[in-house]
């Protein structure tokens, strides 16, 4: 079985680059949060792999709507747990110099996957469970299981005398002889004085021995060569014992977690995620959405984000937001290139409702600012972007343009920005438009006017009100209320 298909578990990429719109989008940032500690299990890769598929999307969809169920959750999390646990014996074997105590390590390791795998419950995932119940009762599973358990308890039940004369120790076999640790103890009872703190043994896994319990080992491998010759055997014949899908899996299990344990935190202070509804045709429509990175913060200061909700209806491809600087246009922009690609890894996305399409690309184009070393002007480098843009646009792409060449005149940056829309309706492709030129929002019947107020940070249907350019232009040569105010308080 090469992969877990109808339950989503699917084999997640273990490398790939950063899609290039990540940044413009702060995934990269949301991305880096959501992995945070559990970077060590390379998960980037999985949250850069978008499904270009419905029914992919929907089997990913399945697992996480299974995972609601807590106790499948915390079944999961246990399994994981477990799986990690094993590993860490496996790798600390590597760091144990003395090849019998190494041994015992490895045989540690193969025992614990043994057990967490015996205990793991997938009722709720059907498929896996169904994998999971044909690969405990396999004969090579089976064998590893029985096998593993014997070694355990045959070299838990070895009994040996110590001898200690002088600087000799000798080991030899145990034949009944007097315990001697009761008699010491009893010997020294009158010297007791209260509650003596146990010493603490250094048990960890790998934790080396010293050169004399190094010695005694020695000696009692030679006292039962055929247990540790059997281990041996063991260990040669299960060198790499843990099956390709459980790997598979767990690296989907972890994937899953990351998330839910990311948007958890969200959830508890009262805001929603939904599973959306995906298509085949392009759609946009989306109740009480909100920035997922911006909202853990916003929550962690015991404040809520605002939420929107909007729709492209019929034959309306473009969503065309102006209003006053700081009213929320940009970060509207970036959720909604966000749940096109969170909705494309079959995650949970911020939001009551939304139904959506998995796009063929996500096209953004962001302003950059002036860089250094550059050796286009910043126009020049804009129209560059822009011309490779415009070329990958197909009826399944999503386009998210914000506020497009700021650089040049306002005259130029209309008569360009005009094209850009056009092309991009050509096209037919979804896309948003963050623009303080309110002109672009009556271009074609097929563009949405949204506004934004700087009062309440949402974004709603309406006629542009013209203010836009104004403030942008006020804003550019200081001259809004605020900064004519600022200067005057400074000098005064």
């Amino acid at each position: 079985m090469d992969h877990v298909g109808d339950d989503g578990l699917l084999a997640l990429p273990a490398t790939g680059p950063e899609p290039g719109y990540f940044p413009d989008l702060q995934l990269d940032q949301l991305v880096g949060a959501v992995v945070g500690e559990r970077d060590a299990y390379n998960l980037k890769p999985a949250f850069h792999a978008r499904l270009e598929d419905v029914a992919a999307v929907e089997r990913r969809q399945a697992v996480f709507a299974a995972l609601e169920d807590e106790t499948l959750r915390s079944a999961v999390r246990a399994f994981c747990d477990g799986l990690a646990r094993s590993e860490q014996l496996f790798q600390a074997a590597k760091q144990v110099r003395h090849p019998a105590m190494a041994q015992r390590w490895r045989l540690n390791a193969v025992a614990a996957y043994v057990r967490v795998v015996e205990s793991m419950e997938a009722a709720g995932l059907p498929e896996w469970q169904t994998w999971l119940r044909h690969y405990r009762a396999s004969a090579s599973f089976d064998a590893m299981a029985k096998g593993a358990r014997a070694l355990l308890a045959e070299l838990g039940e070895l009994r040996y005398t110590l001898s200690i004369s002088g600087d000799a120790i000798t080991v030899s076999p145990f034949d009944g002889q007097e315990d001697l640790v009761a008699g010491t103890l009893a010997m020294f009872e009158r010297f007791h004085a209260g509650e003596v703190p146990p010493h603490d043994f250094d048990l960890r896994p790998g934790a080396e021995m010293n050169q004399l319990q190094g010695a005694v080992l020695d000696l009692v491998v030679q006292l039962f060569p055929e247990v540790f010759d059997r281990v041996a055997r063991f260990l040669d014949e299960h060198s790499t014992f843990r099956a390709p899908m459980v790997d598979v899996v767990e690296r989907e299990f972890r994937f899953a977690l990351s998330w839910l344990d990311f948007i958890a935190p969200v959830r508890q202070a009262g805001l929603p995620f939904c599973v959306p509804a995906m298509s085949e045709a392009a759609r946009f429509d989306v109740v009480d959405t909100f920035d997922v990175l911006l909202a853990r913060t916003l929550v962690a200061a015991g404040q809520s984000p605002v939420t929107n909700s909007v729709a492209l209806r019929g034959e309306e491809r473009m969503l065309v937001v102006t209003g006053p600087n700081q009213g929320g246009k940009t970060t509207f922009a970036r959720t909604a290139g966000q749940l096109y690609h969170l909705a494309a890894l079959g995650l949970p996305v911020p939001g009551r409702a939304a139904a959506l399409h998995p796009p063929d690309a996500i096209l953004t184009h962001f302003d950059r600012g002036d860089r250094a070393g550059e050796q286009q002007s910043r126009l020049e480098e804009e129209v560059t972007r822009m011309t490779g843009l415009l070329a990958r646009a197909t009826p399944r792409s999503v386009v998210i343009l914000n506020e497009m060449f700021s650089s040049t005149t306002f005259v130029d940056a209309r008569t360009m920005s005009v094209d850009v829309l056009r092309e991009v309706l050509a096209a037919d492709a979804v896309g948003v438009c963050v623009t303080f030129i309110d002109e672009l929002s009556t271009l074609d019947p097929r563009i949405v006017s949204l506004v934004t107020g700087i009062e309440t940070f949402t974004v709603t249907r309406g006629p542009a009100d013209g203010d836009a350019r104004s403030l942008a232009l006020a804003a550019r040569y200081g001259l809004t209320h605020d900064q004519l105010r600022a200067r005057i308080e400074a000098h005064a």
